[in-house]
């Protein structure tokens, strides 16, 4: 069946974006992309969820931008959770040394978190910023560019070489799973990052047979951070951060809580999957054992989890 997307449709994301004639052909042609490599479904399926995602991320921008906030000390620092409609959870942590964010949401939402966080913290921009991403998809990396300092894997940082080279990145090397994210590039305005503000934090090359393998230490605002690299179920070059010392831990997409999800975060959280073929993850085997690694990791103790997506929880 060669259905194709419906033009009224298309003329509705074209408006809501102010795509340009030819930014909405492009658009279209990535749409009927979609439905190709979803041929053997119901194509209203997929249309809709094209749809209903395209308009998630549209309203949830500027007076849409809507996040939970929440904020907790763990002893001397103060944790803040900054969870939007659309996109990754943001972190920010305050010390007595300064100020360190992890992860930054969608490109397109750049500016409103950078005035949620002004908000909370007028000093914040006074002194040197520092960002670590937890993975190189593009609902947590987003703000790079508005950090002095962000901290990359060189997993990650050969994604985003591929990308200015005009090889094909991590996401997009999979055929099938190639035009879902080269929509997503259209919806939310992704550009490479520029990585001149790029510190590599790998000391220890990881071991590729392991779930999460140890790859150094980062130093940063008055914390130590344990640093493990998974071997690819989510997307290659994944993070994990744990400081032992207050027991909190930086999960990414390793680790979601969807409990607590509002029903736009359902669905924001629920489509990707839809128009990825079955699961964003490059490799589900894979991505169950770096859970349960991850869990293996934090047995003995209390820790503070903060995962990619949904709340903070406690184990």
């Amino acid at each position: 069946m060669n259905t194709q997307f419906p033009a009224d449709k298309a003329d509705k994301i074209a408006e809501m974006f102010s795509f340009t004639d030819d930014e909405k052909q492009s658009f279209c042609n990535t749409a009927n992309a979609i439905l190709q490599t979803h041929e053997d479904e119901d194509p209203n399926k997929i249309i809709t969820a094209v749809c209903e995602y395209a308009d998630l991320i549209a309203k949830s921008k500027g007076a849409g931008y809507t996040p939970k906030i929440a904020r907790q000390k763990i002893g001397d620092v103060l944790l803040t959770s900054i969870e939007p409609p659309c996109g990754s959870n943001t972190y920010i942590l305050e010390t007595k040394e300064g100020f360190l964010v992890i992860d930054s949401g969608f490109p397109c939402y750049a500016e409103d978190l950078k005035r949620t966080v002004l908000s909370l913290y007028p000093d914040f921009g006074k002194q040197k910023t520092e960002h670590i991403i937890t993975h190189i998809d593009m609902d947590h990396m987003g703000a790079m560019d508005l950090f002095d300092c962000v901290y990359l894997n060189a997993a990650s940082l050969e994604n985003f070489t591929r990308e200015k080279a005009g090889v094909a990145n991590y996401r997009v090397k999979n055929p099938s799973r190639a035009p879902f994210y080269d929509m997503v590039v259209m919806l939310t305005g992704y550009k490479t990052p520029y990585l001149e503000n790029v510190t590599l934090l790998d000391s220890v090359k990881p071991d590729p047979t392991l779930p999460l393998s140890y790859i150094g230490d980062l130093k940063t605002a008055g914390l130590t951070f344990s640093v493990y690299e998974d071997f690819g179920g989510h997307v290659e070059g994944s993070m994990l951060f744990l400081e032992n010392e207050i027991g909190l831990i930086f999960t990414g997409d390793i680790l979601i809580n969807p409990d607590g999800f509002t029903p736009e975060q359902l669905k924001v959280n629920r489509y990707p999957a839809i128009l990825a073929g079955g699961s964003v993850n490059e490799d589900s085997k894979k991505a169950a054992a770096e859970r349960f690694a991850a869990y293996d990791m934090m047995q003995g103790r209390r820790w503070m989890i903060c995962p990619g997506h949904g709340n903070v929880f406690q184990l």
